[in-house]
């Protein structure tokens, strides 16, 4: 094992890491011989010959210590007691280097104060001390002179070195012997170990215009570096440069440029070299490809240089806007390359060779002329309205036009038609070219057929079935009479029943009078071929008026029991819908509760059954005939109590079950009921607050006696224990007609209030609707902007509506109010930098990479960076115009910033942060918060970015844009960025597409990334603008930070729920 190097032993002596015997370092014993002694000790003792007793007169003796470079020797005395002299001529102590005396010493310790060294330390500059000790011939006194120990100590080269050739350019690391150097980011060391140089070869521009520096400018440029700057445009640009006023490259009196320098080379010709104070006037070097070259050497501090950079074309001719139009820039000079956008006037279309857009863009060519000529601003044209079924559609315009601004009126055929979700059914031609509707939007109304409400008024009074009275002719619209004809029976292969209309192409009847007549208990439907369904007949002598339909679907309840009749319910499908009339309409259905009409409520019921009263059931089926009434009759009939109904079968021979699908009507004494032929038809009772009749049961079945017989009842099926069966069957609610589901509840809204809300001044009327609807919400739902604590704040749904768009690059201006919840970041001075979305009334999200300086480093943690401060920035809502004011804008002041926990800002991992304001914004039409997700967005979904970011020309437009574009799946977006070495994590999203075009840029970061959830008719927040790599290229997705992933802690820091 090689021997320890004697400086690393003393230190790990020093910390007891060597055992005792390896720790010698006793002083060389003087000798009195020797008058010069050598010492390489880490540390040790040295004394005045003799001590403790008096040194020899007329002697000297001298100590040189060495120890390794990189350290310094500290010496101090213990005792010190020499004659005193003026000067030190006598006796002395010399401390001193190869070139330097250090101090001089004598006199005694006790008395001397201002020659003994007392507790002063010396320590050498370097690693050698040199101490002599001399006496002269006397020493009456007989002094004891002196005991110092020294200590070989490590040199911080980093503070201490005062040689700068050798110093470190950036950063100094010092270490026991040593030191040395490393630079800052995207810097390299040189080979001297101590200058840094940049590695700045590869710096492409390819933009029309732009600015390039010497590294680091302001601040003196790195040494020992060459860069090279290259500007690559396309053939027909002539590229200008522009230094600025601060030009610093060091120079030399006599010789030009012979340290550092700027060369230009454009094509064959070589400008410069350039260095000095003085800038370069302004350079044209009539090229589209020039390369820049600046080197320095290993000295100096200079400041460098700014160029500026543009490219010039021939200039193409002045553009007029078309009537009804305007150009994008609008610019007095326009040269190649320039483009420009062509929109027209809000309601004005630009049309191109007869194809109508939205906008049209133009390119000044290579030689001068424009791409193609200005297109003209034609007027939004709706064209002929699509016509109603079971409607109409009028023009409210005069001349029937309709162009921008017209209107169209559609009307449903009344008193049979009602339009569904009660608009007025007006609609407007849009600027779009689009027929609207402010509840539809552009979808067409429905007219549903309207139930329950006969053109006739039914009497108060009437008799009975069984010795009924006749019913006059529409008073039962809803009466459907059905025949069955199926020769598979023997020996009566006919029989008849009645139903009700439930919509067109809708009859609800009995599942008995459908069912196949066979010996046995099974159920089976007839076949459809052999069931014809007659409506509007009124005397079946005469069906002139009536109409015939087959049936293309029976469906029979699965549950449906032969023996006990239980669940007794069917439908048919008729093959063709029936036109509505005063003689044919819908009867409503009731809601779905299984407590069914209440008892003694009196109802009616209608048929064309057997009206002999004398004729028992057991008579007609054994002689195999069937007399059926030639006019339709009724009776009305009270509800029996379940109970009393129940008693009054059991009390008879034979299984009867009264269950709880069905009820009874009927009086004890007999006299009304309905008998067979009347099977399936509808028991109704009229609603006293819609003033409609309702098929609250189906005629199903009776005892054995003489229809109308004394407690004899009749058994009707209960409808509303299978509302969700016919639903289920039919489709949907929405095919039951507008108002087929007859819902009589009442709605109570509760307002506590307190205090008085200092922004309203008057109250209007919250909702006006009539009860009928036909699902379990209400159509005109009311919502709430308040300011006060008591309420629930809406988000994300704006009072006015957006259009498709076309494409923050290559987007269009945001329509005024339509991103309530976009925020404005913008310095103190009125210039803004980033984006972000209102969440509640008084946070705001953005994206986290906004609130800090750029990294200088790979490394670097948010505690390493210089945040912004909540007073250096302010947040505007309500902002439109991206530099002039808006009227509808407010200004806020920002209270506390939250940056993620995870915020990784070298990754942009989690790159979301919150804002709470010092006071939250007013919220109106144009100030509203945007909701939080409540479950992912799908693949593919259409999602609309906002931004005032830079856009095509790299400018930075005035106007709010949007763009319209899809979530990209994950791992494709992975993929994409895999080559260029980014990583797209989890908590990130990307959105784009694949060929490019659309994205957002510069000064979108931080902006909102929303979509729209069509069941609550919302927006909700998706993601942030986070980052991107050029900006609407081919291949090259935005990344944005996902909000869904991190919807948990934006709950935590702000107490939300959405």
């Amino acid at each position: 094992m090689p021997p320890v190097p004697l400086e690393l032993r003393f230190l790990l002596c020093q910390r007891r890491v060597l055992p005792a015997g390896q720790c010698d370092f006793s002083p060389v014993a003087y000798k009195a011989s020797a008058h010069i002694v050598e010492l390489n000790n880490m540390f040790g003792q040295i004394q005045s010959p003799g001590y403790p007793d008096a040194y020899p007169s007329d002697s000297e003796v001298t100590w040189n210590i060495t120890v390794p470079e990189g350290f310094r020797i500290k010496l101090y005395f213990m005792h010190f007691n020499l004659e005193s002299s003026y000067l030190c001529e006598y006796d002395y102590v010399k401390v001193e280097t190869e070139d330097q005396v250090l101090a001089t010493f004598c006199g005694r310790e006790t008395t001397d104060t201002e020659q003994t060294p007392g507790q002063e330390v010396v320590l050498s500059p370097g690693s050698f001390m040199s101490i002599t000790f001399r006496s002269d011939f006397s020493d009456e006194e007989r002094f004891t002179g002196f005991d110092a120990h020294y200590v070989a100590v490590d040199v911080d080269e980093c503070t201490e070195r005062e040689d700068e050739e050798l110093s470190c350019d950036h950063y100094c690391h010092n270490y026991i012997g040593g030191y040395y150097c490393s630079c800052r980011f995207g810097y390299i060391l040189h080979t001297d170990n101590r200058t840094c140089r940049v590695e700045c070869s590869d710096n492409l521009f390819t933009q029309r215009t732009g600015v390039i520096t010497s590294p680091d400018f302001p601040s003196p440029y790195p040494k020992s570096s060459e860069c090279l700057y290259t500007i690559e445009l396309e053939e027909g640009f002539m590229i200008s440069l522009q230094f600025e006023d601060i030009f610093d490259i060091e120079d030399h009196p006599e010789v030009s440029c012979p340290y550092d320098y700027i060369k230009i080379k454009a094509g064959p010709k070589v400008l410069g070299p350039f260095c000095g104070e003085k800038a370069p006037e302004p350079i044209n070097t009539q090229s589209h490809s020039i390369q820049i070259l600046f080197r320095s050497d290993n000295s100096g501090e200079n400041r460098g240089w700014r160029l500026s950079y543009r490219a010039t074309g021939n200039e193409c001719p002045k553009l007029q806007p078309p009537v009804h139009g305007k150009i994008e820039p609008l610019q007095t000079t326009y040269s190649f390359k320039d483009q420009v956008l062509i929109s027209c006037d809000t309601g004005y279309k630009v049309l191109k060779d007869n194809v109508e857009m939205d906008t049209f863009q133009m390119e000044c060519l290579k030689d001068g002329t424009w791409s193609s000529k200005i297109p003209t601003c034609k007027i939004a044209d709706c064209g002929a309205p699509a016509e109603l079924e079971n409607g109409v559609v009028t023009f409210s315009t005069r001349n029937n036009l309709t162009t921008y601004k017209s209107e169209i009126r559609y009307s449903c055929q009344r008193p049979y038609y009602k339009m569904l979700h009660n608009t007025t059914g007006v609609y407007t031609c849009s600027a779009q070219g689009v027929w609207m509707n402010e509840v539809l939007g552009r979808s067409q109304p429905t007219c549903l057929p309207v139930c329950g409400q006969p053109s006739r008024s039914l009497p108060n009074l009437v008799k009975r079935i069984i010795g009924g009275r006749n019913a006059e002719p529409g008073l039962f619209p809803w009466q459907a009479l059905i025949v069955v004809e199926d020769t598979s029976r023997v020996p009566n292969d006919k029989w008849f029943g009645s139903g009700a209309l439930l919509s067109e192409s809708w009859i609800l009847t009995a599942a008995h009078v459908l069912r196949s007549q066979r010996r046995d208990n099974t159920v089976t439907p007839v076949s459809k071929e052999h069931v014809t369904v007659h409506l509007g007949l009124h005397d079946v002598r005469d069906k002139s008026g009536a109409v015939n339909s087959s049936a293309a679907r029976v469906v029979l309840h699965p549950d449906f029991n032969i023996q006990s009749y239980n669940h007794d319910i069917a439908l048919v499908q008729l093959r063709e819908p029936v036109p509505l009339g005063p003689h044919i309409l819908p009867v409503c259905l009731p809601p779905p509760e299984p407590a069914g009409p209440a008892p003694h409520v009196l109802g009616l019921v209608a048929g064309w059954g057997i009206s002999n009263p004398n004729v028992t059931v057991d008579e007609i089926i054994g002689s195999g005939t069937r007399t059926l009434s030639d006019v339709l009759q009724y009776v009305k009939l009270p509800v029996v109590p379940h109970a009393e109904c129940k008693t009054s079968y059991e009390s008879r021979s034979g299984n009867y079950s009264v269950t709880e699908n069905m009820f009874c009507a009927g009086y004890y004494e007999g006299g009304k009921d309905t008998c067979l032929g009347d099977s399936g038809g509808a028991f109704v009772i009229l609603d006293d607050a819609s003033q409609r009749w309702v098929a609250q049961g189906l005629v199903s079945w009776g005892g054995p006696e003489e229809c109308g017989s004394k407690q004899v009842y009749g058994v009707y099926t209960k409808v509303s224990n299978y509302v969700d069966w016919v639903w289920e069957q039919m489709g949907s609610p929405q095919g039951l007609g507008e108002l087929q589901l007859l819902v009589v509840q009442v709605l109570s809204l509760l307002f506590p209030v307190k205090g008085i809300s200092k922004d309203k001044e008057k109250a209007g009327k919250l909702y006006d609707d009539r009860g009928e609807k036909n699902s379990g919400k209400l159509s005109n739902p009311i919502k709430f902007l308040s300011s006060t604590q008591n309420t629930y704040l809406v988000c994300g749904i704006p009072k006015f509506s957006r259009n498709l768009l076309a494409r923050i690059i290559n987007g269009r201006p945001a329509q005024k109010g339509t991103t309530p919840w976009i925020a404005m970041l913008s310095h103190l001075n009125g210039q803004p930098f980033c984006g972000g979305s209102l969440l509640g009334s008084k946070w705001i999200v953005t994206a986290a990479h906004c609130l800090h300086e750029v990294p200088d480093s790979e490394d670097v943690t948010l505690r390493d960076l210089d945040l912004l401060s909540p007073s250096a920035f302010k947040i505007i809502m309500g902002k439109l115009r991206r530099t002039q004011s808006d009227e509808n804008e407010q200004s806020l002041s920002v209270k506390q910033l939250f940056f993620h926990p995870l915020y990784n800002p070298n990754t942009y991992e989690n790159d979301v942060a919150l804002l709470e304001l010092s006071r939250g914004p007013v919220l109106n039409d144009f100030v509203m918060p945007i909701c939080l997700p409540q479950r992912p967005p799908e693949e593919g979904a259409v999602v609309i970015v906002s931004g005032w970011g830079k856009q095509f020309l790299q400018r930075f437009p005035e106007t709010l844009m949007e763009i319209e574009i899809p979530i990209v799946d994950h791992h494709i977006c992975r993929e994409a960025y895999a080559p260029l070495k980014k990583k797209v994590t989890r908590d990130m999203i990307c959105a784009g597409e694949k060929e490019g075009g659309r994205d957002a840029c510069a000064g979108d970061s931080g902006g909102p990334m929303v979509t729209l959830d069509t069941q609550r008719g919302q927006w909700y927040l998706v993601g942030t603008v986070s980052w991107g790599v050029d900006c609407g290229k081919k291949d090259r997705y935005g990344v944005y930070s996902y909000i869904f992933h991190n919807k948990d802690w934006i709950r935590r820091v702000t107490g939300m729920s959405n």
